[in-house]
């Protein structure tokens, strides 16, 4: 991952004039990057899980906005973490994790500037994560996400993006989720869980 990361500012560092970039309807782009963050809470024991930091990936997928000035797109975002909740009682789930994918679904947009060399952008979006839980009840909630980044052209058709973006997802009130065999680790009250991706990707225009 790291020399994926540094062969990719390598690219940057020698770039030394513009490229001609044409303007493109449609985006695809595959996305590499980490993810880190994420707690959730017991409300009747106040005892605190966390996520495992781990490598996430997925695609992005773009539709240029022809009545905005500037560089505009609707986007669909999707993400994949395989991770895992820490989990300290034993003897409720008889180990000391619980295997979890975690997926994000969002619907948003960017802005930015465009025919730069580099190109800063602000970006936003809403959806659900989806928590895959290996082996028990798997969930579903309403998320968000907002961030920023860069794209950097490399050719006519292809270009580079480099983005952080923080994911916020809507706990529900008094709940019980992360369910193994009618077992739920944590019984919840309303709150945020609160994660954060660093990715670079790939951007081929149609």
């Amino acid at each position: 991952m790291i020399r994926f990361v540094c062969f990719l500012l390598l690219m940057i560092a020698v770039l030394s004039s513009p490229v001609d970039v044409q303007a493109a309807d449609f985006e695809v782009t595959p996305i590499l990057g980490y993810t880190f963050g994420g707690s959730v809470k017991d409300s009747e024991t106040d005892d605190s899980f966390d996520f495992d930091d781990s490598v996430s990936y997925g695609v992005i997928l773009g539709l240029r906005d022809e009545s905005k000035k500037g560089s505009a797109f609707y986007e669909i975002l999707y993400s994949h973490q395989p991770t895992y909740l820490k989990v300290d009682d034993k003897a409720l789930f008889d180990k000391d994790h619980l295997d979890v994918d975690i997926n994000f679904f969002h619907f948003g947009g960017r802005f930015g500037t465009d025919g730069e060399m580099v190109n800063p952008y602000v970006v936003a979006g809403v959806g659900v994560t989806y928590f895959d839980v290996k082996g028990g009840d798997s969930e579903t909630k309403f998320s968000f996400s907002i961030g920023g980044g860069v794209n950097v052209p490399l050719s006519e058709r292809i270009s580079l993006r480099f983005e952080g973006r923080g994911f916020g997802t809507v706990l529900d009130n008094d709940s019980s989720v992360f369910c193994v065999d009618n077992q739920c680790l944590v019984d919840l009250k309303g709150d945020v869980l609160w994660q954060y991706t660093g990715f670079s990707g790939l951007v081929f225009s149609f």
